[in-house]
């Protein structure tokens, strides 16, 4: 008989919201709420009705990671417009 709760070659390790918090440097509130958002693939492991357990495999969290990296941008040029000269209204100030 196979034992179905050790993570095989095949599906991948399994990581708690926790620990992907952990990787990515936020809370696992956040975490949930982009599996919420449908935005981190994940799979309830939970058989509860108040909280679920969710679980994502290692593949998820890297598809995720790959489809968030932005380019670098180049170096910002600003542009200042140049505004229009201010008329001298007391030349004899000076």
């Amino acid at each position: 008989m196979e034992r179905h709760d050790a993570p095989t070659e095949r599906n991948g390790h399994l990581l708690t919201p926790d620990e992907i918090a952990d990787r990515l440097r936020v809370t696992a509130e956040q975490v949930r709420a982009l599996i919420r958002k449908g935005q981190l693939p994940a799979i309830n492991v939970g058989a509860g009705s108040k909280r679920p357990l969710y679980r994502i495999s290692e593949e998820a969290l890297e598809e995720f990671i790959a489809g968030r990296q932005q380019e670098t941008p180049g170096p910002t040029v600003r542009r200042f417009k140049r505004l229009p000269p201010v008329p001298d209204h007391f030349p004899k100030l000076r």
